[in-house]
């Protein structure tokens, strides 16, 4: 069995660190309420499927469109 040096301790926090901040910064980001309404798709002459698999879910569409979008 290998022993364990204060580096390799070292890299797993850091690692475990890592892990739990972007689980805890994915959960953030998804309970933020969407920014979209339907009155994107009626400015833009479309059905709300047209971006939308199950709203609020995006399609590929959906998702192109969002990332063109100017902030």
């Amino acid at each position: 069995m290998q022993k364990l040096t204060s580096e390799r301790v070292t890299v797993v926090v850091s690692a475990a660190s890592l892990a739990i901040t972007f689980t805890l910064i994915a959960f953030v980001a998804a309970t933020l309420p969407a920014k979209a309404t339907p009155q994107i798709a009626k400015d833009n002459g479309e059905p709300c499927m047209k971006c939308h698999t199950a709203p609020p879910a995006l399609n590929a569409y959906g998702q192109k469109y969002k990332g063109n979008m100017k902030k």
